[in-house]
């Protein structure tokens, strides 16, 4: 039986990272591996997702040093300051002294594959060095995301450790060529798969209520405030828009403030994170996404698997990829007035909804179900595995560290 151990820093929010985190550690479980999830939460936390009682789940919560703290945030802010932190302070740097508690954690249990779910985590691992077996990494996020935020050096330490990862999981076939100018790892595009009925029937479109729905967390990227601009526009009182999802006080007060200027505030309805979104998605209407940028987009498949007709921005990676406009979607020009005009002509055609929201069905079922996820997982693992069997991964990883000499590809 093949040992894994996934490793995700945080299993707080329930979003989308947190969920295909727990689905390939269950489904991988069902596959035959022995699975371990390693986290940074106190063990006493809940989690924000359920795993398979099989899985052996580890906390590993990094220590407190208010003044270590300090220490790293004033020096990390700049790359001189990473030396000095690196040279001189070593002790203090809480990221690589956090790394060493994980190597060592992650030697007793031995895996045979080792999974970090996103770029903080594999600096988390990697930055004490290479660890002696294969590290799949997987971008839950556009590729290039993971490098233009430098906060706290985290971007240029994600280049420094990348040589030493083994292979890339992305989530769209698109971001193969994206990731190609950091990595010379081989890239495997995995999409986020959804372990619903294949075989569901969708209810008559007729029985649907008129309501927009948008699941997403609060953030600058997930575009809220366009929408809710978008919405204030529509000639279509009878309309409500929900709003599933949350994110910092302030930004849940800024959106309730902007319905209330806007003049929208009895139809906007704020409903918090939900676990369960698929009776939500079969009795709404319309799905708006107006998000500006995705790693995948698990909240629109599967507004895409159970019917809805999709509104999202044609320039946004992500998004663009899932939908086809005029085919199972509609695509527009980033803007409130295009946004909003699109919106409008779904509800003013109930035959369009259908028919769009019918054909998403269809790609979404055929394309995102966790049959093919699963079958592809397995694939990479078990490439992993006979790689490990034929060539030292410390080997391995530092032939690779010798022939990138460290450099980013990337401009």
């Amino acid at each position: 039986m093949a040992r894994l151990v996934i490793y995700k820093d945080f299993l707080k929010s329930g979003r989308g990272a947190d969920r295909a985190t727990a689905t390939l550690a269950n489904t991988m479980v069902q596959c035959g591996y022995e699975v371990h999830v390693i986290t940074r939460q106190k063990a006493t936390e809940p989690l924000s997702v359920t795993f398979d009682p099989a899985i052996t789940c580890h906390a590993l919560p990094m220590r407190k040093r208010p003044i270590a703290r300090l220490l790293n945030k004033w020096l990390l802010s700049s790359a001189v300051g990473e030396q000095l932190l690196a040279r001189l302070f070593p002790s203090l740097d809480l990221v690589r002294q956090h790394s060493l508690a994980l190597q060592r954690l992650v030697r007793e249990i031995q895996p045979d594959v080792v999974v970090v779910a996103g770029s903080n985590e594999c600096v988390d691992l990697l930055l004490a060095g290479p660890v002696p077996m294969p590290v799949v990494m997987m971008f839950h996020v556009y590729p290039p995301e993971c490098f233009r935020k430098n906060k706290y050096r985290r971007a240029s330490r994600l280049k420094a450790v990348l040589p030493w990862v083994s292979e890339c999981q992305v989530l769209l076939p698109s971001h193969r060529e994206t990731l190609g100018m950091y990595t010379t790892a081989p890239v495997t595009a995995i999409g986020n798969g959804i372990n619903w009925p294949v075989d569901e029937p969708l209810p008559a479109f007729a029985s649907r209520e008129k309501q927009i729905v948008y699941v997403a967390y609060f953030t600058k990227d997930k575009n809220h405030l366009q929408l809710l601009q978008a919405f204030a526009q529509l000639q279509a009182p009878e309309w409500t828009l929900e709003l599933y999802g949350s994110g910092s006080p302030e930004w849940e007060t800024r959106l309730r403030s902007a319905a209330a200027e806007l003049g929208i505030a009895d139809r906007v309805h704020f409903m918090g994170v939900t676990h369960l979104p698929k009776p939500i998605l079969l009795r709404s209407g319309i799905c708006a996404f107006p998000s500006k940028v995705e790693g995948f987009g698990l909240a629109l498949a599967e507004a895409m698997w159970c019917g809805l007709p999709c509104v999202g921005f044609k320039d946004a990676p992500g998004v663009s990829e899932l939908l086809s406009h005029e085919a199972n979607g509609l695509l527009v020009e980033p803007t409130v007035e295009a946004f909003a005009a699109a919106l409008q002509r779904l509800i003013d055609d109930a035959g369009l909804r259908e028919q769009l929201g019918s054909i998403a069905a269809k790609t979404a079922r055929r394309t995102f179900s966790q049959a093919t996820n699963v079958q592809q997982w397995d694939d990479l693992f078990q490439r992993q595995l006979q790689k490990s069997h034929t060539q030292n991964p410390l080997q391995a990883a530092e032939e690779t560290v010798k022939t990138t000499a460290l450099t980013p590809s990337n401009p």
